[in-house]
């Protein structure tokens, strides 16, 4: 039960990664055709060979594949060559650097929660995980593909049990690699192996109006759609209806055993993958830093942060472990009540003493020294960052004294001045 839970707890925090990460990437296909992008055609790819990978997944059609790179293109994520000539199989789409450094924070992530994972099922101390090189992005990936194939695997062993035919198992597949359908299915996973944190509930399974507001969060899914995603999980036999008045969903009973098989063998195979993690992790000519160098390292050394600008907003910010959500929605991690700062407007994360800054698709957008960014951007020191009417700077010394990110990010807490 032990590799179970910690297993659906790493597919659920991958996922999680992702949206926080790439906030407004969570259409069918932006998630393959951003990783094509950022792994597999890191020196750009036709568009016809993108016309090509997403057809065999989801069947979409030309004009919806171009419509997604247009996408890309507007959080620049990618740019085309020919720039200004029409779009046509031929064109060459080029992943940027934005997207490059953007993936490789999400790999790192991804590693995080696996060392949490070794540490839970091997033994390994959890951390940070040092500058990625390339075996160490291969040894993430497929961490990042072991994650994946799980859950699709024990889909498989449910269909073959019902004797599916083999068009609606392709079309299952289909529909199961939408965030969408996936997040749907990793709730009911996570209330059946017991890796959640909410408390039980006295009535059977999960409320079908709740899963739905979850996505509307997350992806800003209507719940009529919601609802709809949970009456195909329930026809593919992943889902089941449990009782009570108001439509409560869990895991098929029949599906059970095998996302239990399923899960068992992805957790084995996980926890050797953070042990070899863990072993390049730490260097063994002394360059880099290992994740135990990182875990370890004192608070003085954490970036702080400048902050100016209309209210009571603290005048001293110091990163933490996890990244710090700048917005004007109470569940920022820095509440900036102002309307042109948008409800979560940017994010800021402290990586091996650089402070990086992404901006979450805001409105009226982040800037920094007048520039307005997409993806992910390093602040240097002495460069001035701005989102609305606030201004945050990196200081030359840290000053005693700091409002701090706790450790889920979420909310702020000040540290008294040194006497």
């Amino acid at each position: 039960m032990l590799t179970q839970r910690e297993t659906v707890r790493f597919l659920s925090a991958g996922q999680d990664i992702w949206l926080r990460q790439f906030p407004a990437l969570h259409r069918r296909a932006q998630w393959h055709l951003a990783s094509h992008l950022a792994v597999r055609a890191r020196e750009g790819a036709a568009l016809g060979e993108l016309y090509g990978l997403v057809k065999q997944v989801f069947l979409l059609d030309d004009a919806t594949v171009r419509e997604r790179v247009g996408e890309l293109r507007g959080l620049g994520f990618c740019a085309i060559d020919p720039e200004d000539a029409p779009l046509s199989a031929r064109t060459v789409v080029l992943p940027t650097v934005a997207l490059f450094n953007q993936y490789d924070l999400y790999l790192r992530d991804i590693g995080v929660r696996l060392l949490t994972l070794g540490a839970a099922l091997a033994g390994l101390r959890p951390g940070k995980v040092a500058a990625i090189d390339a075996a160490g992005r291969l040894a993430l990936l497929r961490a990042v593909e072991t994650g994946q194939e799980t859950w699709l695997a024990g889909a498989e062993r449910v269909f073959e049990a019902d004797n599916l035919s083999r068009a609606r198992r392709i079309d299952a597949r289909r529909h199961l690699l939408s965030i969408s359908h996936s997040s749907l299915l990793l709730m009911a996973l996570e209330q059946q192996f017991g890796a959640t944190s909410q408390p039980a509930e006295e009535e059977d399974g999960l409320l079908a109006d709740q899963m739905a507001a979850s996505l509307l969060g997350a992806i800003r899914q209507n719940f009529q759609t919601t609802r709809d995603h949970i009456a195909f999980l329930m026809r593919i036999g992943l889902l089941e209806r449990r009782s009570g008045r108001a439509l409560r969903v869990g895991l098929a009973q029949a599906a059970i055993a095998p996302f239990g098989a399923a899960l068992d063998e992805a957790g084995a195979a996980l926890a050797e993958q953070a042990q070899a993690l863990s072993r390049r992790d730490s260097p063994a000519d002394g360059t880099g830093l290992s994740h135990e160098a990182l875990v370890a390292q004192p608070p003085e050394s954490r970036p702080c942060l400048l902050l100016s600008g209309p209210g009571d907003p603290p005048p001293r910010i110091e990163l933490g472990d996890e990244p710090l959500i700048l917005g004007r929605a109470p569940g920022a991690g820095l509440m900036l009540p102002s309307i042109e700062v948008s409800r979560a407007h940017c994010r800021l994360e402290a990586a091996c003493g650089d402070v990086l800054v992404t901006d979450l698709n805001s409105t009226n957008g982040t800037f920094i020294d007048g520039v307005r960014i997409t993806g992910t951007t390093t602040l240097a020191p002495g460069a001035v960052l701005r989102l609305g009417p606030y201004r945050l700077t990196i200081p030359s010394e840290v000053p005693d004294g700091t409002i701090r990110a706790d450790r889920t990010g979420a909310t702020i807490r000040q540290r008294g001045a040194k006497s």
